[in-house]
């Protein structure tokens, strides 16, 4: 990856997004230093990793498979600053990503968060937190929900402010919420703009068993294409196994309205001269549609050598091309540790996504992701592993799949805490 090309990204990937990303940003910092000031426990923890991967279907395709080489680079930094009543934490990193034989496809990949936590007093907290990324609209898509698109670059941002008030030992309140804005400088989606408000009213019935209920509301707002607004309410019930260990389980109900532009043509008589004259004529059309969704967690440690997370549920999801699709999901990790330093991990998921109507597509996505961890230090780690993943696409009129298998092999090495004021 040549020099200028780094620097290109750089300087895009920081001057080209909106004020807005780089505003929040920017305050939360200020916010941090200024809040905490000299006397907090600072620290400062920086790592670095490198990859070499091997990626038998790059593009993830059904129809033109290209194996490659690649290599990746990923420095990173965390700086946490806190004292009895406020927390600063900020992460950055930025991954460079070397095609051996598809240089076209080399690309830098970036993500910035930040965030400020203050209690004002036993009973009120408040968290206002932001963040920036540049991200690839292939992979992350298919991370996130399974999906596929088309392979261009993506630059996010967005700010998040919730705080949360104790009426009683048993009772609080929690309210929330903020933007998330997506674009596309090569297209060919269109420009998002995600707006969030949540009520989350919780009761803790017991030590450890808690109830509550959480109403979410989001307006998507997708240029020059059309709205997705969807209301979601659930009920859940969280028990607190151990200090670390724990399991969520919720049901509710949501209801989706999509509108939509339709572009139709119009025939019309010319008063002048009597001709027919047919025009193109753009008009707005709306549906909705509503479902049951749940969700269910459990982080939980079964032996001193053995644990597992899991996490699954169903949801409505808005995709990058403007679709609402509900999205049922099923995903954990299975971690053994072989010795005091060494473990074996895998890493599974199954996501399956419906979308109704004419041009409904259903979707099946699995994969499995085993490794090997190794930590021959307490800063250096190696990890060697690989995963597969299917895909399939089905239709009224067509159904296809594809696979893809990958191996790779990472070193990290950090400094936790290499610059700490206490």
């Amino acid at each position: 990856m040549s020099r200028t090309y780094c620097l290109k990204e750089v300087m895009w990937s920081w001057f080209h997004s909106k004020t807005i990303s780089r505003f929040f940003l920017v305050v939360l910092v200020v916010l941090g230093l200024n809040s905490l000031g000299y006397g907090a426990d600072w620290s400062v923890s920086p790592a670095v990793s490198l990859t070499q991967e091997y990626n038998d279907n790059i593009l993830f395709s059904r129809h033109d498979e290209q194996d490659d080489f690649i290599a990746k680079l990923k420095p990173s930094i965390e700086i946490i600053g806190q004292t009895e009543q406020t927390q600063f934490k900020l992460n950055s990193s930025v991954t460079g990503e070397k095609y051996f034989d598809h240089s076209n496809l080399d690309t830098l990949i970036t993500d910035n968060t930040a965030s400020l936590r203050h209690y004002w007093n036993e009973k009120l907290s408040t968290t206002l937190s932001a963040n920036f990324r540049k991200d690839n609209v292939l992979e992350t898509e298919i991370e996130r929900a399974g999906l596929t698109g088309v392979r261009k670059d993506r630059y996010r941002y967005g700010f998040d402010l919730s705080g949360t008030y104790a009426f009683s030992d048993t009772l609080s309140l929690t309210l929330g919420g903020g933007g998330s804005f997506s674009e596309y400088p090569n297209g060919p989606y269109p420009d998002l703009d995600l707006w969030q408000v949540s009520v989350n009213p919780m009761w803790a019935i017991s030590p450890k068993d808690t109830l509550g209920l959480l109403v979410n509301y989001y307006d998507a707002d997708y240029k020059d294409v059309g709205t997705i607004r969807t209301l979601v309410q659930s009920l859940y019930w969280r028990r607190d196994l151990t200090e670390k260990t724990y399991i969520v389980l919720g049901a509710g109900y949501r209801r989706t309205r999509t509108k939509y532009k339709v572009s139709t043509l119009s025939i019309i008589i010319d008063p002048g001269t009597g001709a027919l004259i047919i025009t193109p004529v753009e008009k707005d059309e709306t549906s909705t549609d509503s479902g049951f969704i749940f969700n269910f967690s459990l982080n939980y440690k079964w032996t001193e050598r053995f644990s597992t997370t899991v996490n699954a549920g169903r949801e409505q999801y808005n995709s990058v091309d403007a679709r609402s699709i509900e999205r049922s999901f099923i995903r954990g990790t299975l971690r053994y540790r072989l010795t005091e330093k060494a473990s074996v991990n895998c890493n599974m998921g199954y996501d399956t996504t419906n979308e109704e109507g004419r041009l409904g597509e259903d979707t099946d996505y699995v994969r499995v992701a085993p490794y090997l961890s190794y930590r021959y230090t307490e800063k250096l780690t190696f990890r060697l592993g690989g995963s597969y993943e299917y895909k399939k696409n089905e239709t009224d009129t067509y159904s296809y799949s594809r696979n893809r298998f990958r191996s790779w092999f990472t070193v990290t090495y950090q400094w936790p805490r290499l610059l700490a004021s206490h």
